[in-house]
């Protein structure tokens, strides 16, 4: 009677450290969300980029709105280093070793994009071209998005999600 009593406290224990230990685990489900608001930021940061770059060909342009543009391209380079942040957190610590390799590489390629927009604001002051910095960025994001996202995604094993259906009522 006693061992039995002993092994139901034994398996009691175990579902109960199991249900614990789940319940503070980190969120695959969160991780693919982040990973996707990432794609958007970069994504979108790399059409601004790709927009600048003509516009700064041309012959003469609005500063202010050259200064808004790269405005918004450091904002989308913030918000997806804070969707880094949440992917780090919500990654399993034996995953977090496996993903470290990316997760440089995106850090090191955002942040020459935030150098790279320091110097196109004194070049902007002092009249200077900026076409090849504009490049340089456009280049560094699209080697976070389309090399070491994907590669993170592979090790995550992140799918993409699935477009929403549009439901047309009978």
């Amino acid at each position: 009677m006693k061992f039995i009593n002993s092994l139901i406290a034994i398996v009691f224990l175990s579902l109960s450290l199991t249900y614990a230990q789940n319940s503070v685990s980190p969120d695959n489900t969160l991780i693919k969300y982040y990973s996707a608001f990432l794609s958007l930021n970069l994504t979108h940061a790399l059409d601004e980029a790709r927009i600048i770059y003509h516009l700064s060909k041309e012959p003469s342009f609005r500063k202010d709105l050259m200064e808004n543009e790269i405005n918004k391209i450091n904002q989308r380079i913030k918000d997806a280093n804070a969707d880094i942040a949440n992917i780090i957190i919500n990654t399993t610590d034996s995953k977090k070793n496996e993903i470290d390799k990316s997760l440089k590489s995106i850090d090191e390629h955002l942040a020459q994009v935030i150098l790279d927009i320091n110097a196109i604001h004194l070049k902007l002051k002092n009249d200077e071209s900026i076409s090849k910095l504009i490049s340089d960025i456009y280049a560094q994001i699209d080697k976070a998005e389309n090399k070491d996202h994907l590669e993170l995604k592979r090790i995550l094993n992140l799918k993409s999600s699935e477009d929403p259906l549009l439901v047309i009522p009978e």
